[in-house]
């Protein structure tokens, strides 16, 4: 019963491992197209979608919905926040994901292939 649970455990590990990198390989392309093209389109996307939900659900449960505009320019000035707060989170994730890759392993000296890779 131990050695399955332990099977489970290093297979949730190494998924949660996977899905960790895979964060940081999107985070170095996104990275790479600037942070006010990132927050840019974080702000659209958040404030064009819950508008749309807020517009779909008021036509649904009532039979208008007033300051549509208003409420788009607010819900995507939130989003704003929302991406620079989103950018900075991935910033110190991936720096200290470069900073635990750059250090040397215990016991041992890193070497210049480590550092260029």
């Amino acid at each position: 019963m131990k050695g399955s649970l332990k099977r489970i455990q290093a297979w949730r590990s190494r998924r949660v491992q996977r899905r960790h990198q895979r964060s940081l390989e999107w985070w170095e392309r996104e990275r790479a197209n600037g942070k006010t093209r990132f927050v840019i389109r974080s702000a659209l996307t958040y404030g064009l979608t819950i508008v749309g939900l807020t517009d779909v659900f008021g036509h649904l449960f009532s039979s208008t919905e007033p300051f549509l505009v208003a409420k788009g320019v607010f819900f995507t000035l939130v989003g704003i926040l929302i991406g620079l707060n989103t950018w900075s989170d991935m910033e110190a994730k991936y720096k200290k994901a470069l900073n635990e890759g750059l250090q040397a392993p215990p016991g041992g000296k890193t070497s210049a292939s480590q550092l260029t890779s």
